[in-house]
Parts: structure tokens; C-alpha cells; sequence
């Protein structure tokens, strides 16, 4: 498990995409989605690389996207499977799919018999007296993505949204029919709308990404008739970008920001103030006709009474939280607010001392997500997959098993890391990370998954050889090595471990760029990894103690030789997420949008994932050839094609088979001339020799051996592999070495 901040934590079971992608949006202003950047050091597509065309292994539940509460005893909120959800003040009910499978994005329920959601893909559902219709279609352009709905009653309703050229585009809704706004948008209006709030006046505001706010004014005498208006929120503040609104009256608002950010209408004067610590992003408000309340979705609070000018101090959510939807209602003293989060809890926030923001959480999940985070494979056709329900899918030879629950814990499963083992089904160890990150551990011996004794406290990454090691945030190690990463960077923390197979020792990283190495049960500095502190080193996967690749989110591999980490190689514009190396000459690292690249042992080759749904959050290479990788929904095995390979020796000139100086000669064949390196060796001497290509079929390699007296000896030559080359050997000659003359 791998974060770069204290404070990605919280960010739920989703933190490490959404951190990463915050990470790389400076990446993606500067270059197009999908092309790469002319310094990016990645060869042409190979050939020999095929993935699979994905297999499901869960698509049902979860992803709360949107609340809406018009009462403190009725809230609905809907997910990203087109699922509802009840709230009756004291418990949910269990989700009911109204959309097929479409995410749902937005709600709004004046009333608790009236609510309208819309969906990612430009359709409305209706809910009258409790029965939702059929999901309709707003329009027929392609694109269309309805992000926001809100209705000042059951009569009138407005839903914005934009295009696929991200054009805004807006709907309103008025007894009982949706209409297209037909007044064209001006030239200040270009931004796509983010959110949309409705007062009782039938005048509606929407936000827009490029920090306006337009107001929609619907009148029904003498004809019906829907006009609008634009203005810049705050002229005064640069690169301000609303991501929500919400109004009490048309002259009384607040907007939250994409950064830390709030902005107050008052009567016609927008003023911003700043109410969170910098880091903060993504404010959501909703206000009653008291109080305002604001959060981002680090999980903090902020509140405000009418009107809405002077915001108190944070309050802070202490469980990891990506609060995705927000909305308040008053109380007969006071007024309060429902939360949902992504991982399906319900979280009441309500007014504390001064009026700080408290929490109070939910003890269950109403919701939870099933999404696949991590994928750890102990063999070539032995895998198991874990999702955010706390479910596992096994791979066993060929077909994926249904879900199981292996872990009530709330948040689920987010890391499985196994060792390698011959024999899986018998003999297999397994480390993960469950719920408010906690270690658990799979022994083959008893087939269940159970707390870890060796752990004290969070645990962030783990690995498993002979046994496991688990690393907290602080670089506290225990299991395989103990002790703590020495002088770990106080603005740093460890965000991976490697522990190669059969080893019982491992190495590690920090975020800033250390490197630490294991060698009898305690931890030393190693070489510094090249990379600069903003680049945030991700992920390191290691086959040996001489060989290992690290990641960062920045798109730069590095390769370790057992010395000294290599100067910083960019394959990917988009950022790196994920790695797994199976050999020297195979590894795989995965960028935040689908992309996949090859390392063949000397240089990084693109790789085409038919997947087209986002980042493969999970990579394992357990076998010098093949790969499985998942990303929220789908498995998807990576095999590469290896050609039979075979060895000769030369034969051998009277001057060369002589005592004391013997060059021994082989070539290796295969369907195209071999690379890789050939082990020779005579009795006790031995070497490795690098092959060069000697024709379009066959290249060739030789080492010189001591041999100390004339007589029959017998040679040995051993290919070890390389990219798409299957290894062979060993091959065995025997040659007469003569005395000097």
C-alpha cells in the first residue's frame, strides 16, 4: 500500500488514483491525453506482448456519488451503478437499481416523495410518490454528461451539465416535462457547468469551472419563458474554478471551489475567503437558511452562519473519507448535514463548539464500492484479486472464482501481496491490508485470513517472501526485518517494500527518494534513487537483491543493480502507478489511464491494454512471461510470446583448446537471433558472456577458462532467458585440451 501524504489517507479506498492523478494533472496540462512527450524514452509497440481481452470479476454496488436530504428524516443517495439508497434518519436501506448499470451522479429531492437523479451518460430518472420511472434520455448528442440536478419543487427542476466537446448545456424541468434551454450560450458562458442550486423563487444558479455563475430565472405569466444571466464570480481572484453551489435566495449564495476556497453572494457582491489549510481541494457547500456548511475532501469542515460571511475554524473527519456528496437540513435547534463517501458510509456532520464541524460516523457500510484494488499472484496459474467490499477472486489455472468475502472490515480490502510458491494450493503465504489499514495474513495452513501479530499501529506496504514485511507510514518495520528505515526524512514516509522470492531480506523506499536496504534483519540507508522531491517515488519491485525497478508518479523508471539506482528514464507522459517485475528482462509498469509498458531489459516498450477503463490498479508478474493486472472491475492477463531456444557449441581451434588459456564458443538459435547472456562453465571455473548476434538466427557468445592440466573436460553452457527467448540448458560438451607446445 503506497501513499505520499499523511493526508491521502484520507481519501478512502480510492486514494492512491486520486492522489496520483492530482499528482500528474501538471503533466497533463502540457501534453495531449494518450500522446507521448518527445523526451519519453519508450520504443515502438512490441510484438510479442498480448493481454487478454478482460474478464469481469465484479460489477455490482457501490460508489456513493450524490445525497440529497429535504428533511433530517429522509435523505436518497445514488451510486456509480445506478443504485438508491434510503435514509430514514436512523439506517439505510439496502441499494435498488433504477439506472442498469450507469453511474449516477446527482440527486435532488425537494420533497420526500419527489426526487430527480441523473446519470453520467445524459438520461434522468423521476421518483413520484416513491416509484421511480424508466431512465430517460435528455437529448441524443453523444457525450452528454448530466453533472449536477436541483429543484426548488416537485414542478421545477434544472439539470446542467456538458457535452463532449465540454460545451454547457442545461435542462429544466416544469410540470412534469424537460426542456432544452434553447437560449444560446455567450461567449462568457463556455465553461462546462459544475453544479446547479435552485431557490424557491424558481430562480436557479449554476457554477461553472471557469468560476462564473449564471443565473436561470424561469416565469410562467404571461407565456412560459427561461432566460439567463453570466458574471464572474470573483474578477479578483485568479484560476478560481467552482465545483459546487448552493443558495438560500437568489441573492444569497456560497460556492466552493477546486481548491481551498469559498466564495459568498451577498445581494450582488461575490467575496472569497480562504477557510482551509493549502492542500485542501474539491469544496462541496450546502446551506440551510441558517447555516452553511463546507467541506473538501481531505474530510474537512467548515460552517458559517447567514450570512455566510465568517466561517469558522476546521473540523476534522479522523477515518480515511472521500466525501462525495453533502447535504443539510435544519433541526429545530440548529441545522445538520448527511455525507456519504464513496466507500459507502453515512457520515452525520453536525455544529460543534464555535461552530466547528464534528463527525459522526456510521457504524456499517450501506454501500461500500466493489472495486478491485490489488492483485498479487504466487504463481503463473495461481492469482487472488481483492476489492473494496472486502471480497476476493482466486485465479486458479485458467478461470477466475466468484467473489468471496474474506473481510467485514469497513473499506474492505485494498493491498494483497503473496510470496512466489511452487506449490500455491498447499503452500501459500499472503500478507494484505484491510479496513483502517491493518494488517492480516493468509497461511495455507488454515485457508482464512486473520490480524497479524507482527504489526503495531497502520500499515502502508507490504511484501511476502519466506515470510512477510510490513512497513507503517513512519517506516516502523516488522515481520521479516524489524526496526525502523533509517533517517527517514521527517516530510517523507515509506511508500513500498520489495522482498524478493527465497530471500529474507528486502529493500524499500521513501516518497522523497531514499532507497533502504535489509542484510540480517536490520535496516540501512542505500543509494539515494535520482529522482527530485516533487516527483514523489511510488513503487518498487524488486527479483533479486541486485535487480529491482522503482516508479514515480511522475512517469520515470529506474533499474537497480545491487549498487546504484540509473539516471531517471521517462516512459510515460501520463505518471506511473503501478510496477511488477517477473525477471531481468521483464517487468511492467501501468500509467494512471490504461496504459501498460514493457521493460525487456534494456529498454521500455509500449503495450496495449484492451481495457480503455482506466488505471490497472494492480500488476503481478509471477513468471518470467506473463502478467495479471486488474483495474476497478476487470482481470487482464499479459503474456508474452518466447521462442525455443538452442545451444551449440563451436567447435573449438587447436590454439584455443590448450591448458591454462581455454576459450570455450556457443551460439544460441531460436525463430530470431537471441539476447540475453550465457553462462559457461568447466569444473569450477565459470563465467557469463553477453551474446552478440551473428546472424538473423543465431548469435553467439565465449568466455576464456582456466583449465590447469591437458585431459577430457566437460563444458556446460546455460541460457538464462531474455525478452521473448526461453531459457535452456544446461547444455554439456566434452573437449580434449591438449598441453602447451
Amino acid at each position: 500500500m503506497r501513499i505520499a501524504g499523511r493526508h491521502s489517507l484520507l481519501l478512502g479506498t480510492r486514494w492512491r488514483v486520486v492522489l496520483a492523478a492530482l499528482v500528474c494533472l501538471p503533466i497533463l496540462s502540457s501534453v495531449g491525453l494518450g500522446t507521448a512527450s518527445a523526451a519519453t524514452a519508450v520504443s515502438t509497440p512490441t510484438t510479442k506482448a498480448t493481454w487478454t481481452k478482460g474478464t469481469t470479476l465484479t460489477g455490482s454496488g457501490g460508489g456513493v456519488d450524490a445525497v440529497s436530504c429535504p428533511t433530517s428524516t429522509f435523505c436518497a443517495a445514488v451510486d456509480h451503478t445506478g443504485a438508491v439508497s434510503y435514509f430514514n434518519g436512523t439506517s439505510w436501506t439496502v441499494p435498488v437499481t433504477i439506472d442498469g448499470t450507469n453511474p449516477l451522479v446527482a440527486v435532488a429531492c425537494p420533497t420526500s416523495t419527489f426526487c430527480v437523479a441523473t446519470d453520467s451518460v445524459g438520461q434522468y430518472v423521476v421518483m413520484n410518490n416513491g416509484t421511480w420511472g424508466a431512465p430517460t434520455v435528455f437529448d441524443q448528442l453523444d457525450g452528454l454528461s448530466m453533472s449536477s440536478v436541483s429543484c426548488s419543487s416537485a414542478s421545477f427542476c434544472v439539470a446542467v451539465g456538458d457535452t463532449s466537446t465540454f460545451a454547457p448545456i442545461d435542462y429544466y424541468y416544469y410540470d412534469g416535462v424537460w426542456t432544452f434551454d434553447s437560449v444560446n450560450l455567450g461567449p462568457t458562458d463556455a465553461s462546462a457547468f459544475s453544479s446547479v442550486s435552485c431557490t424557491s423563487t424558481n430562480v436557479c444558479l449554476a457554477s461553472d469551472v471557469g468560476g462564473n455563475v449564471t443565473t436561470f430565472t424561469l416565469a410562467t405569466s404571461p407565456t412560459i419563458t427561461f432566460t439567463h444571466s453570466t458574471v464572474q464570480i470573483d474578477p479578483t481572484t485568479k484560476g478560481f474554478s467552482a465545483d459546487s453551489i448552493s443558495c438560500v435566495s437568489s441573492v444569497s449564495c456560497v460556492v466552493g471551489s477546486g481548491s481551498n476556497q469559498v466564495s459568498t453572494l451577498i445581494g450582488t457582491t461575490w467575496t472569497t475567503v480562504t477557510p482551509f489549510p493549502v492542500g485542501a481541494f474539491g469544496v462541496q457547500v450546502s446551506c440551510t437558511a441558517t447555516t452553511c456548511f463546507a467541506n473538501d475532501t481531505n474530510a474537512q469542515a467548515v460552517s458559517s452562519p447567514v450570512p455566510f460571511s465568517t466561517w469558522s475554524t476546521p473540523g476534522t473527519f479522523s477515518s480515511p473519507s472521500q466525501i462525495n456528496g453533502l447535504s443539510c437540513y435544519l433541526l429545530a435547534a440548529g441545522a445538520a448535514c448527511q455525507a456519504v463517501d464513496f466507500n459507502g458510509y453515512s457520515i452525520t456532520i453536525s455544529l460543534g463548539v464555535k461552530g466547528v464541524p464534528s463527525f459522526a460516523p456510521a457504524t456499517t457500510v450501506f454501500d461500500p464500492p466493489h472495486t478491485l484494488n490489488s492483485v498479487s499472484c504466487a504463481s503463473a496459474t495461481y492469482c487472488i484479486a481483492v476489492d473494496s467490499a472486502g471480497e476476493a477472486m482466486t485465479y486458479r489455472g485458467g478461470t477466475w472464482s466468484t467473489p468471496k468475502v474474506i473481510t467485514t472490515e469497513p473499506l474492505g480490502a485494498h493491498e494483497i501481496r503473496c510470496g512466489a510458491s511452487a506449490h500455491p494450493y498447499t503452500t501459500l503465504l499472503c500478507a494484505g491490508i484491510f479496513g483502517d489499514y491493518g494488517a492480516f495474513d493468509l497461511h495455507s495452513s488454515t485457508s482464512a485470513w486473520t490480524p497479524s501479530t507482527n504489526t503495531v499501529g497502520l500499515t502502508y506496504a507490504i511484501s511476502c517472501s519466506n515470510s512477510c514485511e510490513y512497513l507503517s507510514p513512519e517506516g516502523r518495520s516488522s515481520g521479516l526485518v524489524g526496526g525502523y528505515l533509517p533517517k527517514i526524512p521527517t516530510n517523507a514516509i515509506a511508500t513500498d517494500v520489495s522482498c524478493p522470492a527465497g530471500q529474507s531480506n528486502c529493500i524499500a523506499i521513501d516518497s522523497s527518494g531514499n532507497s533502504y536496504v535489509s542484510r540480517g534483519a536490520q535496516w540501512y540507508l542505500g543509494p539515494r534513487v535520482p529522482t527530485s522531491t516533487s516527483q514523489l517515488l511510488w513503487a518498487v519491485s524488486c527479483t533479486s537483491m541486485s535487480f529491482c525497478v522503482a516508479i514515480d508518479l511522475s512517469g520515470h523508471a529506474y533499474t537497480y543493480n545491487g549498487v546504484k539506482w540509473s539516471s531517471e528514464v521517462k516512459i510515460s507522459p501520463l505518471g506511473l502507478y503501478a510496477v511488477s517485475c517477473g525477471a531481468t528482462y521483464f517487468c511492467v509498469a501501468s500509467d494512471l489511464f490504461g496504459g501498460a509498458y514493457i521493460y525487456n531489459g534494456s529498454k521500455w516498450l509500449k503495450s496495449s491494454v484492451s481495457s480503455g477503463r482506466g488505471a490497472l490498479h494492480g500488476l503481478s508478474c509471477a513468471s518470467v512471461s506473463s502478467c495479471v493486472a486488474v483495474d476497478a472491475s476487470h482481470a487482464y492477463r499479459l503474456t508474452i510470446s518466447t521462442d525455443r531456444t538452442k545451444i551449440s557449441f563451436t567447435r573449438a581451434t587447436l590454439a584455443q583448446s590448450v591448458v591454462g588459456r581455454t576459450v570455450v564458443s556457443v551460439t544460441v538459435s531460436a525463430a530470431s537471433a537471441p539476447t540475453g547472456t550465457v553462462t559457461l562453465s568447466a569444473r569450477s571455473q565459470s563465467c557469463t558472456a553477453t551474446l552478440k548476434k551473428l546472424s538473423a538466427l543465431k548469435s553467439a557468445a565465449h568466455c576464456t577458462v582456466k583449465t590447469s592440466r591437458a585431459g577430457l573436460y566437460k563444458f556446460s553452457a546455460v541460457f538464462a532467458g531474455s525478452y521473448g527467448f526461453a531459457a535452456t540448458g544446461p547444455t554439456l560438451h566434452n573437449e580434449k585440451i591438449t598441453a602447451k607446445k
